[in-house]
């Protein structure tokens, strides 16, 4: 059995029970210590009052950044979430294939998804003619027009390992010198094995090292089989602060301030 065929086949499975698993023991154990407190009688506040702060909780840390920690949100937020992982992740062709192979309706996506190469961005702008195939899937029909020059899965990964390695060099001054309780060496785990995910993901769509079938399935197996492993951790990564930092807990704050407090 090659890398390729174990990852697609046998190590998927086992990659998402792993996660619901892990998804599962991290919303336990938060049940399991929440207490419930007494709360002061809510001020009234209109629903449009509400609405507003609510917009204001998630774009605070957004601006917060911006103003106080320039560097860190050209990297972390701008250049590893904006710019990197997440378009990567949701909107790059091979993976909007892959997403509505396992969940047909996320194939509504097809029309804004973002081509692999500057090569084909820059074929979409100057010569804007579908190519013809006998295959029986199509070409990338991109909606983004002149923005594809930038916005191809070539850039968007460059910019993703760039502002991972930023990351980790980071990091490893705050670690050694010990003085930053929050660097943890899971963090560096969890960075490098999004780096390899990037690396061999964007070896495997410039067929590098080279083109040779054989070679190309072993490179691809690797970035899946890199996915798969990160999606097991994920839930105790720090990566899932996107969930419980962010969404779910921007969304408690501004309910137990605003709507609850009146605040």
């Amino acid at each position: 059995m090659t890398v390729y065929e174990f990852a697609v086949y046998e190590m998927l499975p086992a990659a998402v029970l792993g996660f619901a698993a892990g998804m599962v023991y991290r919303i336990a154990r938060y049940l399991s210590v929440y207490k419930r407190t007494v709360r002061p009688r809510r001020r009234a506040r209109s629903i449009g009052h509400s609405l507003v702060h609510l917009v204001k909780t998630f774009a605070y840390p957004i601006y917060f950044s911006i103003k106080e920690e320039r560097i860190m949100f050209a990297s972390g937020l701008l250049g590893l979430h904006i710019l990197g992982v997440i378009p990567l992740l949701f909107l790059f062709s091979h993976h909007v294939t892959w997403w509505a192979y396992y969940f047909p309706p996320y194939a509504a996506l097809k029309r804004l998804a973002i081509p692999p190469s500057a090569t084909s961005a820059a074929l979409t702008v100057t010569a804007p003619v579908t190519p013809v195939s006998g295959m029986s899937g199509i070409f990338v029909n991109t909606i983004w027009g002149p923005l594809t020059v930038v916005l191809n899965g070539d850039v968007l990964a460059i910019i993703a390992i760039v502002a991972t390695v930023f990351k980790v060099v980071e990091k490893i001054p705050k670690k050694v010198v010990g003085k930053v309780s929050y660097v943890r060496i899971g963090d560096f785990v969890a960075l490098l094995l999004l780096l390899f995910i990037l690396v061999t993901g964007f070896m495997a769509t410039q067929h590098l090292p080279s083109g040779e079938i054989g070679v190309y399935k072993t490179v691809l197996g690797l970035h899946i089989l890199g996915a798969e492993v990160l999606l097991i951790l994920l839930p105790f990564t720090k990566f899932f602060h996107f969930v419980f930092g962010y969404w779910y807990g921007k969304l408690h704050e501004w309910y137990d301030l605003v709507w609850t407090r009146g605040v």
